[in-house]
């Protein structure tokens, strides 16, 4: 076994010492939370007065409630737009990246919702998407009258019409900014060879762009997930509410209602712990993935 220099051990020291804030802070905001969330599962409680153990009671409410299944299952189509929310932004990205005239115009365009942030820009898109709306009014003055629909009053219309304005629109432009960087990074001699061969676009595009930053592709991917699954609570509350009924009514949407709405903070958790389990599986494929793919290169 090899023994340990005075030099070794201070530098050891040293660098315990240096990561020890963001240990403290993982430990206050993401361990601590997990695990009284988790406590709290297990009992009865309003979030306020005395709280009552009730054992695996509310996980057995949880499987019976018809609003979780529901949940679940809009949660999972909201993640079905996740290859449309990646493909749609490396396309645009590609085709900036050939010196698309006037593309730093549009580029600023495209990614105007992300300094708006998710609360104004649900309230817009609420407000765009009524049935006397301006997109139906625009479709109305064009002559396009049978493609106005009452978006956000059809169950079915309502929760595609979410997917396609969070899950792709919202973060088109931060993923351009996003792919474009990744993209800055690629030799250029790259495309130089491909182009003496005789590739057409969409050929290098495949073979030599998209090789390139398949890290960058993860790193979206994962994210991506993210964003549906933990953070769309600002946007669906300003969008629609959760409605019509329960049309776009999430996990974590469920978890807002019960524990802020309802006040049955201990039921709420029982949400909560399901959300974390999804996502501890969601990540755990990821990881897998990259590290099989990693592993390959």
């Amino acid at each position: 076994m090899k023994m340990l220099t005075p030099k070794m051990k201070s530098e050891t020291f040293e660098s315990y010492l240096l990561i020890a804030p963001l240990l403290v802070l993982l430990l206050v905001f993401i361990l601590y939370p997990v695990i009284a969330n988790v406590y709290l599962s297990f009992f009865k409680w309003k979030g306020m007065g005395k709280a009552t153990f009730i054992g695996l009671e509310n996980y057995r409410t949880m499987m019976q409630d018809e609003t979780f299944w529901i949940s679940i299952k809009n949660t999972f189509v909201l993640l079905l737009y996740i290859p449309l929310g990646v493909i749609l932004p490396i396309l645009i990205s590609a085709v900036l990246r050939e010196g698309l005239k006037g593309w730093p115009i549009f580029r600023a365009i495209i990614y105007i919702p992300n300094i708006l942030g998710y609360v104004i820009i649900g309230m817009i898109s609420s407000i765009m998407f009524r049935k006397l709306g301006p997109l139906n009014n625009v479709l109305i003055a064009m002559g396009l009258g049978s493609f106005a629909l009452d978006w956000l009053s059809n169950p079915v219309l309502a929760l595609n019409t979410l997917g396609l304005v969070y899950g792709v629109w919202l973060r088109l432009g931060f993923g351009c900014i996003f792919f474009l960087a990744a993209m800055s990074s690629i030799d250029d001699s790259l495309y130089d060879a491909a182009k003496i061969d005789g590739a057409l676009w969409w050929r290098t595009f495949w073979n030599v762009t998209i090789p390139s930053i398949r890290f960058s592709i993860e790193f979206w991917v994962v994210l991506s997930f993210i964003e549906i699954l933990a953070r769309a609570f600002p946007f669906i509350y300003t969008f629609s509410r959760g409605g019509p009924g329960f049309a776009t009514f999430t996990l974590e949407y469920g978890i807002y209602n019960e524990g802020f709405i309802a006040f049955n903070m201990g039921y709420a958790s029982s949400w909560a712990s399901a959300l974390f389990v999804v996502c501890a599986i969601i990540a755990y494929f990821q990881v897998e993935l990259m590290r099989k793919s990693s592993d390959v290169q």
